[in-house]
């Protein structure tokens, strides 16, 4: 056995679950028998004896998120999500949309190609939105839209969605969410105007597929544009029609139910668990320090270099040497990035032994 081969065979600690999670085999079977229905059958009629699957897909997805299911549509991805509500939201030339500086960068790029103004809000000292200054500015100044991402992707700061929808709902401002990194990892039933995420990070899905939330009273704003075949559905029930993968829509909806049958209190409780325990041993890592607040909920562990460590190179040596998984979150991710961090996110605690190969790697 070679070298090469020895090291492939090696247990794989995946810390990069924020960026794509590992499906089950259930996931996986339930994508490769469609594909053979499909083969056997046709990929119509394949397609309409997966309604039932797909329509329970939105009902726990709904529930996820805090909406109706006939508020949930499944898109390419999270990028397109947003696009679609860039699209058909009537927001005028210029109009206002506040965020904070831990927003995802390409988010903000999107905002401007749209003609709108991004408008950072203030932030306490570990990047969470000031509820206090948020009201000032709903008083004097509001912007036509709040973009929060809920849970940052380079380090585990959240934001305090909830409360600011209900002082946004009070003040009659819009509000849409990121939940890129907090589906399935922390609790979305927030109810805002519009959330969305892909479906292949902490529900562990399929890549190819985002998800749209749109809450009941939002829904009649949007506007989007509709062929003559699509011209008396709603806006979600087009979207639901669009051209995409059924198999990755089955295996999403499997990967969903069994998030939903596992609990998602119980996920969230475990995850918590995980980045706690895992924060608490990178603190005593040489070369490293912990960038998340000190209150930070949640499984995803940023680390700053204190040593002028490179981080792209030790992502690429933790992969090449060690067989462990990790991501290098550069400045373009985020207006609070002035220089690169590692991002550490795991699907579960890792054993004593897992912590041992990772402190040993990060040395």
């Amino acid at each position: 056995m070679t070298t090469e081969t020895r090291a492939m065979t090696e247990p794989l600690l995946h810390l990069q679950t924020a960026a794509a999670g590992r499906a089950s085999e259930g996931t996986i079977a339930s994508m490769t028998d469609h594909l053979a229905l499909e083969a056997s059958v046709g990929s119509y009629p394949a397609q309409a004896e997966a309604a039932p699957v797909l329509e329970r897909a939105y009902r726990d997805l709904a529930g996820l998120l805090g909406v109706d299911e006939d508020g949930v549509a499944l898109v390419g991805s999270a990028t397109d999500a947003l696009r679609t509500l860039l699209m058909t939201w009537p927001l005028p030339n210029g109009a206002a949309v506040g965020v904070v500086p831990a927003e995802w960068g390409p988010n903000v790029d999107a905002f401007i190609h749209h003609d709108l103004r991004p408008v950072l809000m203030d932030v306490d000292d570990r990047g969470v939105l000031d509820l206090d200054a948020l009201q000032r500015t709903l008083r004097s100044s509001p912007p036509d839209v709040l973009h929060l991402t809920h849970l940052a992707s380079h380090r585990c700061v959240s934001q305090p969605v909830v409360e600011a929808i209900a002082l946004c709902r009070s003040a009659g401002v819009t509000v849409w969410v990121d939940a890129a990194q907090s589906l399935g990892h922390l609790d979305t039933a927030f109810g805002a105007d519009a959330a969305y995420a892909p479906g292949r990070k902490w529900l562990a899905g399929p890549r190819g597929l985002g998800i749209l939330a749109v809450r009941a009273s939002a829904r009649d704003q949007l506007t989007p544009f509709r062929t003559r075949t699509d011209a008396d559905l709603s806006t979600i029930e087009a979207l639901r029609k669009g051209e995409r993968p059924v198999a990755a829509q089955v295996g999403l909806a499997h990967a969903v139910r069994e998030h939903v049958q596992a609990g998602p209190s119980e996920r969230r409780a475990a995850l918590a668990a995980a980045g706690a325990r895992l924060r608490q041993v990178m603190r005593d890592v040489p070369g490293w320090a912990v960038a998340d607040p000190l209150d930070a909920v949640g499984a995803i562990v940023g680390l700053r270099p204190t040593d002028g460590q490179d981080v792209e190179a030790v992502q690429r040596r933790l992969a090449r040497d060690h067989r462990i998984l990790v991501t290098a979150c550069l400045p373009w991710r985020s207006a609070e990035i002035s220089e690169p961090l590692l991002r550490l996110a795991p699907a579960a605690a890792l054993t004593a032994d897992e912590m041992g190969c990772l402190t040993s790697g990060l040395g």
